[in-house]
């Protein structure tokens, strides 16, 4: 054989074994992807989570402006105030609110007010109320109460109250003192005390002034100088421009000789602006619950008495009342609130979970093995997920088409379609 034509026949035959492994490796590449999207449907790689009942509000943020009728308590003389009674207490007319000290040195004054405090604090632990040593868990309970609200105080920045709230604390630890019979009772501590104020006051002259309360109502020791600007006298007939000239006035001076205010109606009122958009959600002469964020979101119902409008623009004033004086309430004069328009009760379910199949919203569901869809319908809105209504059994003929209770949702999957199996 020729040379030439040997090599023709060689190079003919590599080609031929080059083209028959190209076509195997092809072949095999083929087989691999439809392989592996053949698989991919069948997969269980899917997230679920249970339709689960849940309760949601719907809120609005707000600034809140507090209005009360007060009466700021002047002495007649200045000197050196000690409060008699706690902010909040409800005083009567003509009982003692503060005392007012002259002609002695200040930290000598405090001194005393501080003994006068102890002591009383003392007093009170000492009255056990006919607690028996088996009486403790009732105490452990109060002592928890206690101890919890003043960490829940000082974390929300409310420290008005924390002095009067250590005070209650250490009370109920004394008592468990004697209940538990650690100690017979404070009696000596007293005596020893009440000898150090009588020296004390040995060395000043007495107290100048005693002043007492002109009106009945609740005593807070603290004005803030806006006592004759946010009075409820307004909250009916509140008007923009009346609105516009309380927040932007500058507090009145308070005068050395003031020992305090009083509150001398129960009733007091929030106003509060918001938009021509949030006007559907309310409705004069109706309740709405408002939660004080200030005050460690304590929630109040509070009837809303006055909306005001302009035509033309945008601004809505609302104005709510209360008749309810909570204890430990701060009643800082501007703080946020949050009104809750309305609440919800229906299935939690993920946003990313909502599917659109014939022009219904559903999301699929697991059924056994097998995908399924149910439809929804939404209330409310939040944060990645909505609340949809329940099932309603009774009065709903579809029922059944509807998502149920524990139904279990599909929230993450790849090709999901009616009938699916899922291995």
């Amino acid at each position: 054989m020729p040379k030439q034509k040997k090599s023709i026949e060689e190079k003919s035959a590599l080609a031929n074994f080059l083209i028959y492994l190209f076509s195997i490796v092809l072949s095999a590449a083929v087989i691999l992807y439809l392989g592996y999207h053949f698989v991919n449907s069948f997969s269980s790689d899917l997230e679920t989570e249970f339709a689960i009942q849940v309760t949601e509000s719907d809120t609005i943020a707000l600034d809140g402006y507090i209005l009360r009728n007060e009466t700021v308590v002047y002495a007649s003389t200045t000197g050196g105030i000690a409060s008699l009674q706690n902010d909040g207490t409800k005083v009567a007319v003509g009982s003692a609110i503060a005392n007012i000290y002259s002609g002695t040195a200040p930290s000598v004054r405090e001194d005393i007010i501080n003994l006068d405090k102890k002591l009383e604090l003392l007093e009170k632990s000492s009255v056990t109320d006919g607690l028996a040593a088996s009486d403790t868990s009732v105490l452990d309970l109060r002592i928890q109460d206690s101890y919890l609200t003043i960490r829940q105080n000082a974390e929300a920045g409310v420290y008005s109250t924390l002095p009067k709230r250590r005070d209650d604390l250490l009370t109920l630890l004394n008592k468990r003192q004697i209940v538990t019979g650690v100690t017979e009772g404070y009696a000596d501590v007293i005596a020893s005390l009440e000898t150090e104020r009588a020296l004390l006051t040995n060395t000043m002259d007495s107290i100048s002034e005693t002043v007492n309360a002109p009106v009945s109502g609740y005593f807070y020791s603290q004005p803030d100088g806006y006592e004759d600007i946010f009075t409820s006298s307004i909250a009916s007939t509140l008007t923009f421009e009346q609105f516009d000239e309380i927040i932007a006035a500058e507090p009145k001076n308070v005068a050395a000789n003031t020992v305090g205010k009083i509150a001398t109606d129960f009733k007091w009122y929030v106003a509060a602006e918001t938009d021509r958009d949030s006007l559907r959600f309310f409705n004069s002469g109706y309740y709405y619950t408002v939660a004080f964020p200030y005050n460690n979101d304590l929630q109040l119902d509070m009837k809303l008495i006055n909306i005001v409008s302009s035509a033309g623009k945008n601004r809505v004033l609302l104005v709510f009342e209360c008749s309810r004086i909570p204890e430990d309430f701060s009643f800082r004069r501007m703080q946020p609130i949050e009104v809750i328009r309305s609440s919800y009760t229906g299935y939690k379910v993920p946003i990313s979970a909502v599917r659109l199949l014939d022009g219904e919203q559903g999301v699929y569901i697991l059924v056994g093995n097998t995908v399924d869809f149910r439809k929804i319908d939404i209330l409310l809105e939040l944060d990645g997920y909505y609340i949809v209504a329940p099932q309603d059994i009774k009065n709903d003929p579809d029922y059944m088409s509807k998502l149920a209770l524990y139904d279990v949702i599909i929230t993450g999957g790849k090709n999901l379609y009616v009938g699916k199996m899922i291995s």
